[in-house]
């Protein structure tokens, strides 16, 4: 082979080999890039299942709040009428004297 020749073929061989290389690398980032899509879409959601799992918590607490309030604002109210119960009884101004008055009245 001539000199020249062996260049030309030299050069069309290094161009195949940087061709080459340059789509093995574009397919190496494109495959990379997958992987790491995949990772961050399977983070993404396991932390929507952990958002959705603390909503559902948060909610659940705050039904049992509202019930427990609820419940205090009964009890409250109840204790309020016995207490107006007593103080109605009270005909002379003893109030363990009312309160027997008012259990009395209970047991009749």
């Amino acid at each position: 082979m001539k000199p020249a020749t062996l260049a030309v073929a030299a050069l069309a061989l290094l161009g195949a080999l940087v061709l080459c290389a340059q789509r093995w690398g574009y397919e190496a980032g494109r495959m990379d890039c997958g992987v790491q899509l995949a990772g961050t879409r399977a983070a993404l959601e396991r932390q929507t299942q952990a958002l959705a799992a603390l909503r559902k918590e948060g909610v659940q607490r705050a039904a049992r709040s509202t019930r427990a309030l609820l419940a205090a604002q009964a009890s409250q109210a109840g204790a309020q009428a016995e207490a107006a119960r007593i103080l109605a009884l009270r005909a002379d101004g003893d109030a363990c004297l009312a309160a027997e008055k008012l259990i009395a009245s209970e047991m009749r």
